[in-house]
């Protein structure tokens, strides 16, 4: 005789519950998809300011409300604002270079040209360099197009880190407390966190703007005009997965070779694949010691869905968003497959 096995109630209330709440969720995210930047600008800036936050609070007994203040305004001095102002500055100097189709279609011309005559390379036709200018035009204006989105999603960020670090302590008893993991996963939480975040958001454009400065040299030394101009678009460019900065100097090396500047057109491009390619390398190794050790894969995908979702901001929060989802994935395993630590009770963090 066979018993018919019944789910309890208590199981099926809890799946019920947890539909609703996905489902809810659901909604939520996809009207306020347009702030998820400005939601991760906010978790990054938390994870840097929240020390700094508590020191002055706690040791120096500043007012909470000043001390927010003073560092969310010493924060966008001091990286914000300079880089606001230098895209503003490029906007209008990039867009009236591309703009001027006559003379890039003219210069296409002559590099095809040089390189028939001189060297007797006829791969890339008037065609076929033709399509290049209008991709790197393109990615240029996406790099170039972004400033008042990105002043949105920078207003966005500090309205969210205000709150978060105005009731930092609610919050992290509020995770502390509805957190479903075992004491040592949730302090492996935090410190993931910090690493993941630190990576991302410290270590992918500080290495982009060590790799732009090795570049900036050679710009000098090779006659390359208004060139600060493309050492700004070299950083910019050096974030990208897999072209990185070749985007930017590629195109110089070439338009020295339609000026018939042949030296300084093997010069740059030499000097930019042994010494700007070796820097790349070179700073990320030395800066992997003091941050988390990101897979270049993560960076990839991280950058290419990033650009998808977020447009060029997602540069940074693409990275952040896929490290993070790896992330989970760990927290799980670590939390339902491994078996707990000797001695855990499955405690809750005081």
């Amino acid at each position: 005789m066979s018993t018919k096995k019944i789910i309890p109630s208590s199981i099926l209330v809890q799946l019920g519950l947890l539909l609703i709440i996905l489902f809810v969720f659901y909604i939520l995210a996809s009207k306020l998809m347009f702030f998820i930047p400005g939601f991760l600008g906010a978790l990054c800036l938390f994870v840097l300011l929240v020390s700094p936050y508590k020191w002055l609070t706690e040791r120096k007994r500043w007012n909470s409300t000043l001390t927010i203040i003073t560092l969310m305004l010493s924060s966008f001095i001091l990286v914000l604002a300079p880089l606001f102002v230098l895209i503003q500055t490029l906007t209008k100097k990039v867009l009236v270079l591309l703009n001027d189709k006559e003379k890039i279609q003219a210069d296409i011309q002559s590099l095809v040209e040089h390189l028939k005559v001189n060297y007797h390379v006829n791969v890339l036709n008037e065609n076929n360099m033709g399509k290049a200018a209008e991709f790197g035009t393109k990615a240029l204006q996406a790099i170039v197009n972004t400033s008042v989105n990105g002043l949105i999603e920078i207003g966005v960020a500090y309205l969210i880190l205000f709150f978060m670090l105005k009731e930092y302590k609610q919050l992290e008893k509020w995770i502390i407390t509805y957190l479903p993991l075992r004491k040592d996963n949730i302090e492996a939480v935090r410190v993931d966190m910090n690493k993941m975040v630190i990576s991302n958001t410290v270590g992918l454009p500080l290495t982009a703007f060590l790799q732009g400065i090795v570049a900036y040299i050679g710009y000098l030394i090779f006659g390359i005009e208004d060139s600060f101009m493309f050492f700004v678009l070299t950083v910019f460019a050096a974030m990208l997965p897999v072209v990185g900065s070749c985007l930017i100097y590629v195109p110089l090396v070439l338009s020295l070779f339609a000026k018939g500047d042949d030296y300084n057109a093997i010069g740059l491009g030499l000097y930019c694949i042994i010494i700007v390619g070796l820097s790349d390398n070179l700073f990320r190794f030395l800066l992997q010691k003091k941050m988390a050790n990101i897979h270049p894969l993560i960076t990839i995908f991280g950058v290419i869905i990033g650009v998808n979702i977020f447009g060029f901001i997602g540069i940074i929060f693409g990275p952040v968003l896929f490290s993070a989802f790896m992330w989970l994935i760990k927290i799980y395993y670590r939390e339902f497959v491994l078996p707990p630590p000797v001695g855990d009770d499955n405690e809750q963090v005081e």
